[in-house]
């Protein structure tokens, strides 16, 4: 059976020691917490093989995290002076699948035993790219920009997988076999890019950040809105609506429409710039 301290180890002063002299040390012990706790122990293995190295944490009920250690040669761990009560308990190591939690009840001043096995990530061989897309000028990150992965084989090239940027401008491509790619970013009022050939091998992790050029030709906007009556805050059709472009203290008209029967209208196909929009609304002399 295995033994857990009920007092803490003291040291006494150092007691100096001449001839035949008798010498008195006397301590006072004091309570070990851990008589009051238990011990978490056990061997981490894969295919019936201890795995050293992995990481072991241990979670509260609530999934708060406890503790955590790293296995010995042996695959074997312990955590001491665990307070009694319920947890739940994992594994993880690179190249292995994290199994789900174990539950395991720890008493008070006796060792508790939890084996775990890891399996093999049967994707652990595969590569990775990653990286960022990027405005050219200025230099700021493109959320929502498409990324797309093609295998090149013989100068062929076969999509194998699509995602977007978040907003950070980042890109995440796991699990691609050993071989070639080329990676396209795009993004609507952008010009599309890609990369020169990427080679990926042996479970790679690769940075590769692209850069995407605004397209003037299709980098615009819309401008709509309501026109109504202030007596009567209902929609008047019909009314005249300019667009004015500012440039400096000049406005310029560049478009002119009229409200539909609701009083909505809509200008398309707007370059970026400052804009200010006039309306009003004619009738016809008797």
């Amino acid at each position: 059976m295995a033994k857990i301290d009920q007092y803490n180890l003291k040291r006494s002063e150092q007691i100096p020691l001449l001839g035949t002299e008798e010498k008195t040390a006397n301590l006072q012990l004091t309570l070990s917490t851990a008589s009051a706790s238990g011990v978490l122990t056990g061997t981490v293995t894969s295919g019936g093989q201890p795995l050293p190295g992995a990481t072991l944490k241990v979670f509260d009920t609530n999934n708060v995290p406890f503790a955590h250690t790293i296995t010995g040669p042996l695959g074997q761990y312990t955590i001491s002076e665990v307070a009694t009560g319920s947890y739940r308990v994992t594994a993880a190591k690179a190249g292995y699948l994290t199994p789900d939690v174990v539950s395991v009840s720890i008493l008070a001043n006796r060792p508790t035993t939890l084996n775990i096995v890891l399996l093999p990530d049967p994707d652990a061989s595969l590569n990775t790219l990653f990286g960022k897309v990027n405005q050219s000028a200025p230099l700021e990150p493109i959320e929502g920009a498409v990324v797309n992965i093609y295998s090149v084989v013989e100068d062929v090239r076969t999509l194998i997988s699509t995602t977007t940027t978040n907003s950070s401008g980042q890109y995440l491509a796991p699990y691609l076999a050993n071989g070639d790619y080329v990676v396209v970013a795009n993004k609507e009022g952008y010009f599309q890019t890609e990369s020169a050939i990427q080679t990926l091998t042996n479970a790679e992790i690769t940075p590769l950040d692209l850069f995407l050029i605004s397209n003037p030709a299709t980098n615009t906007g819309t401008i709509s809105g309501l026109i109504t009556s202030q007596a009567t805050l209902l929609p008047i059709a019909n009314a005249t609506v300019a667009l004015y472009q500012i440039v400096g203290t000049i406005e310029t008209i560049i478009q002119i429409t009229k409200t539909n029967s609701g009083g909505r209208y809509l200008f398309g196909d707007v370059a970026e710039g400052q804009y200010v929009v006039k309306s009003f609304a004619q009738i016809n002399a008797i």
